[in-house]
């Protein structure tokens, strides 16, 4: 029975994997089929989990599994009948809403812990009592018919957005990555960073950077990302003299910006493509400075840290002993690259994201049966399409929660009023209220997975960055910017626990040590609000002058964080490092100038100190054994 049931959930995931890889090639189906098939198959794979890993299956998750059969099931059956009722629900209707509305959120809670739930059971607290608070910040207060019927019966509550987003995209990438990393293409890059990156000052670390980077590109995922690459260089950094921490901390960073990163970004930046209403390719496009930048930025942190504990690069022996030459790695896996091309080649070029995904997995399948080391046997062509469905819950269940939060914050007008109030506190000051957007969706990312940040943050903040003339583009990418740091930030973020874990780190330190390494990073979202070549919009010669100030910016300022710089720096001049290095991210060339020569007047100051040091380092040494050196 054991094994009937383990074979059976895994079947069930890869049925999951199969539809919605089907209807990403279809393209248009009705939302609330679309959705409520995806939300159906999601509850049955979470309320089964117990199936899956231990071959039984508990009374409660039984009636839970049922009961989601019958809440989504009725949605999927009576799709038509239900567009036309507007949200006005008879008593049958609504109980089944109140169950679904309950089961997603117990599952949210099974997959992320409570902090998704209690949030949406705060915005669902105050939609129904709202006529008890007082002042501006209540309303009229509306009725559980009016909420639940909002919520189960209309396109706008559990079946918005956010859901077909998970339905469309997330499910649809989780699995691409996931026959990637079958094909043996993590195997390939991180080869390939070894070779690239392995000899320069803290060389592991540097092969982290370089190999999450490349992941990053078909990833989106830091878990995975964390997973497949940390691997390999956590233990790697850890038997070269990297703390435990500081090796986990390396991998957390740069785990944490494969969401940035074009092609595949995480779900939230699918999410705002949606919510701006502009295609992929123009949010992946206008992302891929910033995300250059952060990677510099982190690249450039470990440089210094490892200077700081007088780290070195690996020796050319090493990395000949550990790793196969760029020749033998291509040799062996380098057609694995041919699916990351095409797949750049598509979604840059205007491909439906979710149809292009589906491509790039068929060309996978076909370019990886090229070699016999790559070539994947049926049996694990279904496995990864299990394990693919699988993987993509966690994100399928918080984005769900977070629909139904988002849902709330529109219908009940709180977004728009946390809008006027920001904008109010702030003055109409620009830099204030970018100030005061970075602290919101901090704290929301303290408890709150990437996607739940972004969302909160999309309906409560891009508002009041957008009414002082904030551009949408900027003002999201702003936001999704700082929803991404904030995975870094314990408490939360499976990544952390996945580094931690592989490190054998206690995850606290780890995540403060990550966040400093991080920390340069916090001003590259100021450089493209101001400056929107960064973007990639605008004329050329302003796009190659400001991406070159905000890199110099990127490294003084990660010298001011690390303390290091030729030597270690005082307190003052890590202030005039941090004061230069915000000159040289303004969009005048006065101030960049400005910036650059104080940030330029340390570093000189550093190298001097240094020689003076060396040469009295060299008369002590000559005074002690009476030989002059030549």
């Amino acid at each position: 029975m054991e094994r009937w049931l383990r074979a059976g959930y895994r079947a069930l995931a890869a049925l999951f994997s199969l539809v919605f890889l089907w209807a990403a090639w279809r393209g248009a189906m009705d939302l609330f089929v679309q959705r409520s098939l995806f939300l159906l198959f999601v509850l049955l794979l979470v309320f089964a989990d117990r199936a899956g890993r231990e071959g039984r299956l508990g009374l409660w998750d039984v009636a839970c599994a049922l009961a989601a059969l019958v809440g989504c099931g009725y949605v999927l059956i009576f799709h038509e009948a239900i567009a036309y009722q507007a949200g006005i629900g008879r008593d049958p209707q609504l109980l089944l809403g109140a169950v679904t509305v309950l089961l997603v959120l117990e599952a949210t809670r099974r997959l992320t812990g409570w902090a998704l739930p209690v949030l949406a059971l705060a915005t669902l607290a105050y939609a129904l009592g709202g006529r008890s608070i007082p002042g501006g910040w209540g309303h009229a207060g509306f009725s559980l018919r009016d909420v639940l019927g909002y919520l189960y019966l209309t396109p706008d509550g559990l079946w918005s957005l956010p859901v077909g987003v998970a339905a469309s995209y997330i499910l649809v990438f989780v699995v691409l990555g996931e026959f990637l990393m079958r094909a043996g293409i993590g195997d390939l890059l991180s080869a390939l960073a070894m070779r690239l990156a392995g000899r320069i000052r803290g060389g592991p670390a540097q092969v982290s950077v370089v190999g999450s980077l490349a992941f990053g590109m078909v990833s989106g995922s830091a878990p995975a990302n964390a997973a497949v690459i940390g691997s390999v260089t956590i233990p790697l950094m850890k038997r070269y003299g990297f703390p435990a921490a500081l090796a986990a901390a390396v991998e957390l960073a740069a785990s944490a910006g494969g969401q940035l990163m074009p092609p595949v970004m995480g779900a939230a930046a699918f999410i705002m493509a949606e919510l701006i209403r502009l295609p992929y390719a123009e949010i992946a496009r206008a992302a891929l400075v910033p995300a250059l930048l952060y990677y510099l930025g982190v690249g450039a942190s470990i440089y210094l840290a490892a200077g700081a504990l007088g780290l070195r690069g690996l020796t050319r022996a090493e990395v000949e002993r550990d790793f196969p030459t760029v020749v033998g790695a291509l040799r062996e896996r380098g057609h694995l690259v041919l699916p990351l091309v095409l797949l750049v080649v598509l979604v840059l070029g205007g491909w439906y994201a979710p149809r292009a995904a589906v491509v790039v997995l068929a060309a996978t399948v076909l370019v990886a049966a090229l070699r016999p080391q790559t070539r994947m046997a049926a049996r694990t062509v279904l496995d990864a399409l299990s394990q693919g469905g699988v993987r993509s819950l966690e994100a399928a269940m918080g984005t769900a929660c977070s629909a139904l939060i988002y849902s709330m914050i529109v219908f009940t007008g709180i977004g728009v009023k946390f809008s006027a109030l920001a904008v109010q506190a702030a003055g109409g000051n620009v830099v204030v209220l970018l100030l005061l957007a970075i602290v919101a969706t901090l704290v929301l990312g303290l408890a709150l997975p990437t996607t739940a940040s972004y969302l909160v943050a999309a309906a409560t903040v891009a508002p009041a960055l957008e009414s002082v003339g904030v551009p949408t583009l900027a003002a999201h990418l702003f936001i999704f910017y700082y929803s991404v740091l904030a995975t870094i930030t314990p408490p939360e973020g499976m990544a952390l626990f996945t580094t931690s874990a592989i490190a054998g780190s206690n995850w606290m330190e780890t995540g403060l040590k990550g966040m400093r390494l991080t920390l340069s990073g916090y001003l590259i979202p100021f450089g493209f609000v101001f400056m929107p070549s960064l973007l990639l919009r605008g004329e050329a010669t302003d796009l190659a002058l400001h991406v070159g100030t905000a890199a110099v910016g990127v490294c003084f300022l990660s010298a001011a964080v690390m303390g290091y710089l030729a030597g270690t720096l005082t307190w003052l001049e890590r202030l005039l490092l941090v004061v230069g290095a915000a000159g040289l991210f303004h969009p005048s060339l006065g101030l960049s100038a400005a910036g650059l020569v104080v940030c330029g007047v340390v570093y000189l100051r550093r190298l001097a100190a240094r020689r003076v040091a060396s040469a009295r380092t060299g008369a002590e040494a000559h005074g002690a054994t009476g030989v002059r050196p030549r």
